[in-house]
């Protein structure tokens, strides 16, 4: 049984918050923890990165090695997903072939196709998996870069189908966005099938803007040669070697935003526990699909998978989202239709809340 997060998420005393895929909520903690460091920084200058720059990026790497299983050398802290996607696709070789899926989200297809890429498209149904495997076997990527778990309509790829399809077709490297998935359920980095894990720490995660990490199989990073470059890219500065992961890291750390990360991480894996995080949101999720569907909330798309996600494209029009924000549940208008996703924090009074106010008139 899940506690009462109220007292580390002050808003939930007054809304029902079903917009973690827009961005989630910094807790209480997270906030007093802010305004510590911002303190120290105030008050100690240059100090403050001599006391705490080593010990910041050293544990964050750690957790995260640790709580994704992988190594801290193969791991790349970012500001968000979308400036490290861009400098991986900087150097990737032009002309190669990229299979995309075309309903994605704009910061993984975008960057894309604005390079020389050989860019294929696979369009979301309830056959996804199925369409990959045919879009492989009939043009085998040198890419495959998607999300995990698509933005709008909460479509989540078969994880196993991912370890199987790069089994069979173990040349093409995937590239995933798992920035609406990342902290819903344990993931272990090393026995996946991806061999590049990106993410933003703001939403799921509950780490605030200005935060994110990729993780890397040691055979994608040896492949390619990545120029970016800058004095913190080093081991050792002026003039150490360069880093594996170094490309994504060539300017100073962001170290307040990558501490609340490292402190939210904690949060997330430890104080709370990812098995009970992973229990409740698939309890509520199964749930949820169970009443949106009863009420002809869903597509058909949707409704004919067997793997479900935590985020729900509903019927409904914008007046839908501020009908429901008049009655302090918050969600968000996306792809012509009414986006919710349920949090650990989230109850299933939470959910009964927000189909009884669907169906007022």
């Amino acid at each position: 049984m899940m506690k009462d997060f109220k007292l580390a998420f002050p808003l939930l005393n007054t809304h029902i918050y079903l917009n973690t895929p827009f961005t989630g909520l910094i807790s209480e903690d997270l906030k007093q923890y802010r305004r510590f460091l911002d303190n120290e920084f105030q008050i100690k200058g240059s100090l403050f990165a001599d006391e705490y720059e080593a010990e910041i990026i050293q544990s964050t790497k750690a957790n995260l090695a640790k709580y994704y299983s992988t190594k801290p050398e193969q791991i790349g802290l970012v500001s968000n997903f979308s400036v490290g996607i861009n400098l991986i696709l900087n150097d990737l070789p032009q002309k190669s072939k990229v299979l995309l899926i075309k309903e994605d989200y704009p910061s993984v297809n975008f960057p894309v196709k604005s390079r020389d890429f050989l860019v294929s498209e696979v369009g979301i149904s309830e056959y996804l998996e199925q369409g990959i495997q045919s879009a492989f076997e009939k043009n085998q990527p040198d890419f495959f870069i998607f999300s995990i778990t698509q933005f709008i309509s909460g479509i989540k790829i078969d994880l196993e189908f991912l370890k199987t399809l790069k089994h069979s077709f173990p040349q093409t490297f995937f590239i995933a966005d798992a920035t609406q998935y990342c902290g819903v359920e344990s993931f272990n980095f090393e026995d996946s099938g991806i061999d590049v894990f990106g993410t933003s720490g703001y939403k799921w995660l509950n780490a605030g803007l200005g935060n994110g990490f990729f993780l890397f199989k040691s055979n994608f990073l040896k492949q390619f040669h990545f120029k970016s470059i800058g004095s913190n890219s080093l081991d050792e500065k002026p003039d150490g070697e360069p880093r594996l992961t170094g490309f994504l890291e060539p300017g100073h750390y962001d170290l307040v935003a990558l501490a609340s990360l490292n402190f939210a991480l904690k949060y997330h894996y430890e104080t709370v526990g990812i098995q009970q995080i992973e229990t409740q949101i698939q309890h509520l999720s199964k749930l949820a699909k169970a009443e949106f569907e009863k009420h002809d909330l869903l597509e058909k798309t949707v409704i004919k998978r067997n793997i479900s996600s935590n985020i729900f494209s509903l019927k409904g029009d914008e007046s839908l989202v501020e009908k429901l924000k008049n009655h302090n549940i918050l969600t968000a208008f996306r792809g012509g239709r009414v986006r919710v996703g349920f949090q650990y924090f989230n109850t299933e009074d939470d959910l009964d809340k927000l189909v009884s106010t669907i169906s007022k008139d």
